[in-house]
């Protein structure tokens, strides 16, 4: 064995080899941290914009900010990316006054509307800490990022299925995130943001589907006019209790409304036809039929059946025809007998009377058919 055996091994570099099998190291899917302790504690934000359509209002931008710890969010609709800085004014402010909690820590990228010197100075003047992620890897944001892609995907299917413009996106984007806070999360145990925050249940009984067509009081026109109006539910409106955001169709306005009044929504089931099953044509009895001759002519009676005389005394291979069989009925088959079976005279004569009623009871049934 050679002296050099003991010597540690060398780790071979190849410079060709790094440059062209340089790979992006891989990144947890798992959250392994634990939540924060309070709200407050650590904020995730992120921007998402500028949308191909604006809105109503002008808005082509909308900013999120989740709680670690409560899972809750808030969002503001924004007309250009420097009003982020004035959103994050507002929202700080809104903890603060509302909740008493101070933002210690805020999660973002590396936009410009956060890295900014406006935006820095701001955090340093309250004390906040910056936790930035690294460029192409918005993983590591994964709270905000993921939060975005679910919100889109929610107003995608609400503007496709209440076939309303895109210009809605916004009421879409305030309605989804409302909705998310009132759905159970994996990250809170199966508990709602909304429980987690404000301590009580959210209350769902009634909410309207978005989109839905309800009919709203009309101060427009004369006395003569129609008082009602039907347009669109988009939303509740967060800084009026009991009130709604109502997209009018003939004016291409949203406002807030109260008078207003639900419609019930039907939906339209597609049911496959059932199955036809074809019964094979019974044995046709006899049948008799009878003409009229008129002034005019010769008119023909349809036939009508005729029914073979019942029997009135009991016997084994009596046979009754009944509508829609090919074979007739025998007696013992109608009371239950067995032929083998032994009776004494009074026992025949119960027999007989029940067979007696059963032949009545089975006249009239066929009279009726």
């Amino acid at each position: 064995m050679p002296r050099w055996w003991w010597l540690p091994k060398k780790e071979v570099t190849c410079p060709s080899c790094k440059y062209t099998k340089a790979t992006q190291k891989p990144i947890r899917k798992e959250h392994i941290t634990p939540l924060a302790g309070a709200f407050g504690d650590e904020i995730h934000t992120d921007l998402w914009g500028p949308s191909p359509v604006a809105t109503i209002g002008g808005r082509k931008y909308y900013v999120t900010f989740t709680d670690n710890h409560t899972q809750y969010t808030t969002t503001s609709l924004l007309r250009t990316k420097d009003q982020a800085l004035q959103a994050y004014k507002v929202f700080a402010n809104w903890a603060q006054t509302q909740h008493r909690a101070h933002i210690k820590h805020l999660h973002s990228d590396r936009g410009g509307e956060y890295m900014g010197n406006e935006f820095t100075q701001f955090l340093q003047n309250q004390g906040t800490e910056r936790h930035l992620m690294t460029h192409d890897t918005p993983q590591y944001n994964g709270i905000a990022e993921s939060l975005n892609q679910r919100i889109l995907e929610h107003v995608h299917t609400m503007l496709h299925h209440a076939e309303l413009p895109k210009s809605l996106w916004g009421e879409a984007v305030l309605f989804a995130v409302w909705l998310k806070n009132q759905t159970t999360t994996k990250a809170l145990g199966n508990m709602t943001p909304f429980k987690k925050f404000n301590k009580f249940k959210p209350d769902l009984s009634g909410v309207p589907e978005w989109g839905q067509q309800v009919w709203a009081h009309s101060t427009d026109g004369t006395k003569l006019d129609a008082q009602g109006v039907e347009v669109r539910w988009v939303g509740y409106d967060k800084e009026s209790p009991h009130a709604h955001r109502i997209y009018w169709p003939t004016k291409c306005r949203v406002s807030v409304e109260h008078n207003i009044k639900f419609t019930p929504v039907h939906e339209e089931v597609y049911l496959p036809p059932p199955s036809v099953v074809v019964p094979t044509a019974p044995a046709q009895p006899l049948t008799s039929q009878t003409t009229t001759i008129t002034p005019g002519g010769v008119i023909q009676i349809p036939s009508v059946p005729i029914l073979p005389s019942l029997p009135t005394e009991m016997d084994d291979q009596s046979q009754i025809w009944i509508p829609g069989s090919s074979t007739g009925i025998s007696a013992q088959m109608l009371i239950g007998m067995s032929p083998s079976k032994s009776i004494t005279k009074g026992e025949e004569k119960e027999v007989k009377e029940e067979h007696q009623q059963s032949v009545m009871a089975l006249e009239k049934l066929l009279k009726i058919i």
